[in-house]
């Protein structure tokens, strides 16, 4: 026992300080644990927040930690309170000067500069943020936008706007607004402003038409090569849905030639030409392409092209009837781009069998322009069945008029209910002009 007693002794005998060594790991280790897990919860706030007091509460647990500033900073801002305003640079200057090479810190802080009427500081921060991200599009499209407002400085802003507009095409076309609202009129200045890439090119193209310069947006789409234009065929689309929508057709023809990848469709589209007048070829639904046969989806009717009967070639149109209440048949049709003043002759073939019905297909020559305009029509064909037949129509075309829209139609019956049975065939449709406007007689070589 008194050995017990003086081992106890023994140990006890320690002096104190070698005692306290051994808690110093622990202390520092249990301290390391509450920094991290103070700044673990910090940042969870600060990427989480579900208001400004957690996001205030998670600067105070992580005061180190750019991103809680950062989040502050945002509530702060989007309060658009004056006063929190200045606390939001406040935060977004802290968060900077935490992670000086973050862009987006350097980003979001130029904003905050540019909404508290901070040009100057706005300018310098995002040029801080293109200087660290300069590949990407938002810091310089701030930065374009912020040289703008100082002013003095359109040359430099566009500079940066247009390598925005490289970075994320998305922004070429607020870049040409920008370019159009700086410059105005002055179209040399907006295409210097927004650059001469084909990129660029393309995407002015298709501002102009939707402004509805036309004669801008034809003018750079010439400086285009044949394979530029083929490759942009939705700039293409654009501008000549554009141009058929301002009635002129022969300049919305020249552009499907141009974007066109079937050579036999570019050569058969010209003006005066019907295409696919022989129903060689498969036609297209309504709204598919601007030109060729157009066949719109309505209820019974069938619209097909049969290879068993034929007035010429293989195949002709054939339209199946078996319409128990619809007054009417929306049609088929095809715009023809034809010489303004100019006479032409209209001729094609016609069959019908077991056709009953009050209101009777019939062809019928409408001015594009004004598709309630009638410039010639047949006549209704007759109850029953009937061979093929040659019919002829002539017409003038306005002196104002681009196109003609020739069309298959049935006219109301001045009921509600208005059935129709049968079946009709259509083929060889032709057209000739038979004299030039003024009257001079040219007739078509062919």
């Amino acid at each position: 026992m008194a050995t017990n007693i003086d081992q106890l002794k023994l140990f006890n005998a320690k002096p104190v300080w070698q005692r306290l060594v051994l808690f110093i790991p622990v202390a520092a280790v249990l301290t390391g644990v509450w920094v991290a897990a103070r700044w673990f919860i910090g940042n969870t706030m600060a990427s989480y927040p579900a208001n400004v007091r957690m996001a205030r509460a998670a600067t105070r647990l992580a005061p180190d930690d750019p991103q809680a500033h950062f989040t502050l900073g945002v509530f702060n801002k989007n309060s658009f309170l004056p006063e929190e305003l200045d606390e939001a640079l406040t935060r977004y200057k802290r968060a900077t000067s935490l992670s000086p090479n973050d862009y987006r810190l350097w980003l979001e802080l130029g904003r905050a500069y540019s909404q508290a009427g901070d040009l100057e500081g706005a300018e310098r921060a995002l040029r801080r943020a293109v200087e660290l991200a300069p590949a990407y599009a938002l810091p310089r499209w701030y930065l374009g936008n912020v040289l703008l407002r100082v002013g003095g400085k359109n040359k430099e802003a566009f500079a940066e706007l247009q390598q925005a507009g490289e970075a994320d095409p998305v922004l070429r076309a607020q870049v040409a607004g920008l370019a159009w609202r700086v410059y105005g009129n002055d179209t040399a200045a907006v295409v210097s402003a927004i650059g001469t890439s084909l990129a660029a090119r393309t995407e002015l193209i298709e501002y102009f038409a939707r402004l509805n310069r036309l004669d801008e947006a034809l003018r750079f789409w010439s400086s285009l090569s044949v394979d530029e234009k083929k490759a942009q065929r939705k700039t293409g689309e654009t501008l000549m849905i554009a141009l058929a929508g301002a009635k002129r057709f022969q300049a919305a023809m020249d552009v499907y030639r141009e974007i066109a990848t079937d050579a036999a469709a570019v050569a058969s589209l010209a003006v005066g030409r019907l295409v696919n007048g022989g129903f060689e070829e498969s036609i297209g639904k309504a709204g598919e392409s601007l030109f060729g046969w157009q066949v719109p989806l309505a209820g019974q009717t069938k619209v097909v092209l049969d290879a068993r009967t034929w007035q010429e070639g293989a195949r002709s149109l054939h339209i199946i009837f078996n319409e128990v209440t619809a007054a009417q048949f929306s049609g088929v049709s095809q715009l023809v781009v034809v010489e303004p003043g100019a006479s032409y002759r209209l001729r094609f073939w016609v069959r019908y069998e077991a056709l009953k019905s009050a209101s009777t297909p019939l062809v019928q020559v409408v001015d594009a322009t004004d598709p309630a305009r009638s410039l010639a029509a047949s006549k209704e064909l007759p109850n029953g069945t009937g061979e093929w037949e040659p019919v002829a129509l002539e017409f003038n075309v306005p002196a104002h008029a681009e196109a003609v829209t020739v069309r298959i139609v049935r006219q109301g019956c001045g009921e509600a209910h208005c059935p129709i049975f049968g079946k009709v065939w259509y083929d060889i449709f032709d057209l000739q002009r038979i004299s030039r406007a003024g009257g001079s007689e040219q007739p078509d070589a062919s």
